[in-house]
């Protein structure tokens, strides 16, 4: 433990240091991952080295983007590690790194306060220790209680195993993973109320982000006297979200409009594993017109929020561009959201964010048309590849088909997508020199 406390005091504590040493982490935690399932005591079916891999960077990244059918590949040890790794994936392994560490030592040292505010997305001055504790408390909490009435939910349907689906998908739920023990994900249970309630709301709370708990828990605790802008933020955007996406994806979609009221409860149950990033689907995607997919694919490329399991541009980022947006409209001389100034390098940040995403999403976009253009259709492959970089896992059904290069492609979007795109922006980018005189002004044609 000394030699480990030594460590962290000398070891680089800057910015880039510490966004490498984060990315490390997440690689070897996909390398322990594809070792593991390669096991033949974790196996229940044969796959090839590149769909252990795509499955093992989808396990890590709680995409759920599988080349194969999950609950057939693996038999129940396969199912359990890789229901550690989710778990891992999605709450940070940073959380349970630095819960350790404070457990060992008198104070939190700067290297891992630092990557945890990093994996995060925290703001500055945010209180960690509690943050960390809340963490572990709304995982368990929620992931308990969750199994608990999926359990209710299994048994009533005479299921196999229910304490082990419902502990399985749980968990797979509530880390935005969308991984399930059915070849089909949750549309066996579409007209089962208890099971697909149960795991919206789980999706929900885990895309919201921790800081929205722990926000809530501090006000019903008395603690602060209203939550913060950041979470109502984050519910006004999510529910916003939710409900248009809903609505929209039902009126594009001729089958699910004369399907009447069941057509629109499925309507919302995806725009949710959408926008959620869980990537459960209780309806063939790829029966779903050209209309319906576009809509699908605003909603995965937004995202979740952040300091939370889910992926995408994050909730936050579009509402900060909306916000500058009515200002530039309006002539304002303050971006403005809910009557609070956004601070600009915040605003920086989003236009960031989203030219970053778009970057890598067309770049992935262009190399898998390079491979499989003749193979599959345009908006097919676009879905496929934001499905990946927003890490959501929803597919049109191409992911088993695809060749062994666009595969790795794809898993390098899902790694991407976990790290996050401007983290892996920043890795890749060498930070310029301090420059001693302010640069010119010049006013440019927009």
């Amino acid at each position: 433990m000394e030699s480990i406390k030594s460590w962290l005091e000398h070891r680089k504590t800057d910015e880039k240091s510490s966004l490498i040493l984060l990315l490390k982490g997440y690689f070897f935690l996909i390398v322990a991952c594809f070792l593991l399932l390669l096991l033949p005591i974790c196996q229940s079916t044969s796959n090839t080295l590149v769909d252990h891999l795509l499955f093992a960077v989808s396990i890590v990244s709680t995409t759920g983007l599988a080349p194969a059918n999950f609950g057939e590949s693996y038999n129940f040890l396969g199912q359990l590690i890789s229901l550690l790794f989710i778990q891992l994936g999605g709450i940070g392994y940073m959380a349970l790194s630095t819960f350790i560490i404070f457990r060992q030592f008198d104070k939190l040292p700067s290297l891992p306060a630092r990557l945890l505010r990093l994996e995060f997305n925290l703001p500055k001055r945010y209180p960690l220790i509690s943050f960390i504790y809340s963490v572990f408390v709304f995982t368990i909490l929620i992931e308990s209680i969750g199994a608990v009435v999926l359990y209710f939910g299994f048994s009533e349907l005479e299921v196999e195993y229910p304490v082990w689906q419902s502990i399985f998908h749980s968990i797979s739920a509530f880390c935005t993973a969308g991984f399930s023990l059915y070849g089909d994900s949750m549309t066996s249970f579409q007209d089962n109320n208890v099971i697909t309630t149960t795991i919206l709301i789980l999706s929900l709370l885990g895309s919201i982000g921790f800081i929205v708990l722990f926000d809530f828990w501090l006000r019903i605790t008395r603690q602060r006297k209203k939550i913060t802008l950041t979470s109502k933020i984050i519910l006004l955007s999510t529910f916003i979200l939710w409900i248009l996406g809903a609505v929209m994806l039902y009126f594009s979609d001729m089958d699910l409009w004369s399907r009447g009221l069941e057509g629109f409860k499925l309507s919302v149950f995806q725009s949710i594993s959408a926008h959620t990033t869980v990537g459960f689907n209780n309806y063939d995607i790829g029966s779903i017109n050209t209309a319906g997919i576009f809509i699908l694919l605003i909603l995965m490329s937004v995202g979740a929020s952040p300091a939370g399991t889910g992926g995408g541009i994050k909730t936050t980022s579009i509402t900060a561009l909306m916000a500058v947006l009515k200002a530039v409209l309006k002539r304002k001389k303050h971006i403005t959201f809910l009557k609070k100034e956004i601070p600009s390098h915040n605003i920086y940040m989003a236009v960031s964010s989203l030219i970053f995403y778009s970057f890598i999403l067309i770049i992935g976009t262009w190399s898998i048309l390079l491979v499989e253009g003749d193979k599959f259709v345009f908006e097919s492959i676009v879905f496929e590849v934001s499905s990946a970089l927003s890490t959501v896992g929803l597919s049109v059904g191409i992911t088993g088909e695809l060749s062994d290069i666009s595969k790795i492609i794809i898993s390098f979007m899902m790694f991407i997508g976990r790290l996050g795109v401007l983290t892996f922006g920043f890795v890749l980018i060498t930070e310029a020199p301090l420059m001693r005189n302010k640069p010119e002004i010049e006013d440019i044609a927009i």
